[in-house]
């Protein structure tokens, strides 16, 4: 729902207005009436309406000057002017201080409507923009830096998102990340929704309003939503990037508790994905002896552990790419199979157990030693359809284990090929095309960097800006602007 003010040293003039237009079915609510300028201002500062409807003429503080005030104080609200014909000059100076628009009074329907709804297109274009300025921001972050800060302050600020008082205590903020679904809380308290990747959407809301979004959460996700993550409560905005990656990390719950789609991030996000010591020496001993028994007994130590949320997708990436180590030093090269991030080893698996099966797989199976297979005369034919193959699908989630389905050859021979035939690894190759298409977009079209990183075969906004600026040296909007 959008807020409004309206504006008038006349109360019937008000009264007028709220009969005039059936708000709610708009989609606007009525959040204050003021009958002076100076009242207006004072309603306007603390209620941070959408739009204010306000009379050009009042005593005290007249709109035109009412106007000037909220411009220069920076409060983000479009004011749309009503004056009666003789004060037609008004209005249009009213205009110059940056009035969305103006009407004549008596007041006709049709007309208002017509001001609302350019209004109310003004505000979701100023609104995305915003978004995706914070979103930038909130990236770009770094520890201690006071600069970025700020500007997610100013930003939070004009969103009317800056943590403050409460009443008689601090209020702050907190995440909730969604995967799939729609908007939990379009009907419910007010929240600033940024997407962070294909089908994962990150909600910043207030404090006060935790215990409603967690009954939202609980009761009112519909089917289509794979899970969401509950982050903590912050006051300093320094900490909001960390705490919108710990509710991100909490949202594959469903995939480590297998059907559970709620998770919390821990009040202390941890540093390390440290996993059961006894379990892992099974696993590392049952891995270098080949023997798949000590293995299971490894693995089924660390389910239980993950359904009950002691473990977390971070967890999970980390044994998996460690269970690949393991094999690596017995049987083949599977460093190529390591996979970097939560959505790609979420796409692969449905959840934990299915990952464990595959790794129990692993261990005993036979494996294609490097460069068995380079005498096998259609290699060269082999790898240029591998190469088209990723060439024209590295859009989407394409990985080795992938390719090794396509064409029915071992991983390892998949890899070989690459180091082969092009001296380069799958994976650097994978990237270097993926960042030369994401400098294209980036200078040639006007896409947002979410977008971008979507269209480059990147599900995690985040994730993509740490490979380009590894790759680039440069964060994406600074070498978007050439510096």
């Amino acid at each position: 729902m959008f807020k409004i003010v309206l504006v008038d040293d006349e109360k019937w003039i008000v009264e007028s207005l709220k009969g005039t237009v059936d708000w709610g079915g708009h989609g606007f609510r009525i959040a204050g009436e003021a009958y002076n300028g100076i009242e207006a201002f004072e309603l306007i500062s603390r209620v941070r309406p959408d739009i204010a409807f306000v009379d050009v003429r009042m005593p005290g503080m007249n709109g035109i000057e009412l106007i000037r005030r909220l411009q220069e104080a920076e409060i983000p609200v479009h004011c749309i002017v009503a004056s009666g014909y003789a004060e037609f000059e008004y209005a249009k100076q009213a205009m110059q201080y940056g009035a969305a628009g103006y009407c004549l009074k008596p007041f006709k329907r049709d007309e208002i409507m017509e001001l609302l709804t350019a209004a109310k297109k003004k505000i979701v274009q100023a609104d995305y923009a915003l978004r995706h300025e914070l979103l930038q921001a909130i990236y770009e972050q770094e520890a201690e830096d006071s600069a970025s800060a700020a500007e997610i302050e100013r930003l939070l600020e004009k969103l009317n998102f800056l943590p403050g008082r409460a009443g008689e205590r601090e209020e702050g903020l907190f995440a909730v990340v969604v995967q799939g679904g729609g908007h939990p809380f379009a009907q419910g308290p007010a929240a600033i929704p940024l997407r962070i990747g294909r089908g994962k959407t990150a909600y910043l809301l207030k404090e006060r309003d935790r215990p409603e979004v967690r009954s939202l959460l609980e009761n009112g996700l519909p089917p289509q939503t794979r899970g969401a993550g509950i982050g903590g409560v912050f006051h300093d905005v320094s900490l909001l990037r960390e705490r919108m990656e710990a509710a991100s990390e909490a949202s594959y719950r469903y995939f480590t508790a297998e059907g559970r789609k709620i998770g919390e991030a821990a009040p202390v996000p941890p540093r390390r994905a440290e996993l059961d010591p006894e379990a892992m020496r099974l696993l590392d001993e049952g891995t270098q002896r080949m023997d798949k028994a000590l293995v299971r007994q490894g693995l089924d130590r660390l389910l239980p552990q993950f359904r009950s949320g002691q473990y977390t997708i971070r967890h999970a990436l980390r044994l998996y790419n460690v269970m690949l180590s393991f094999a690596y030093r017995t049987a083949g090269d599977y460093t190529e199979q390591y996979m970097s991030d939560y959505d790609q080893l979420a796409g692969v698996f449905g959840n934990v157990s299915e990952m464990c099966d595959e790794l129990y797989g692993l261990i005993g199976s036979s494996f294609v030693p490097a460069g068995a297979e380079t005498a096998d005369s259609r290699g060269e034919e082999t790898f240029r359809q591998i190469l088209r193959y990723v060439n024209e699908h590295f859009q989407s989630d394409v990985s080795i284990r992938d390719i090794s389905k396509q064409f029915y050859i071992h991983p390892n021979y998949v890899s070989h090929l690459f180091k082969k035939e092009l001296q380069v690894n799958f994976t650097k190759y994978l990237t270097g095309i993926r960042m030369e298409r994401a400098c294209e977009l980036l200078r040639g079209t006007s896409l947002t960097v979410s977008e971008i990183a979507e269209q480059v075969g990147y599900n995690d906004y985040f994730y993509f800006a740490k490979m380009f600026k590894k790759q680039t040296g440069k964060t994406p909007t600074v070498y978007r602007s050439g510096g």
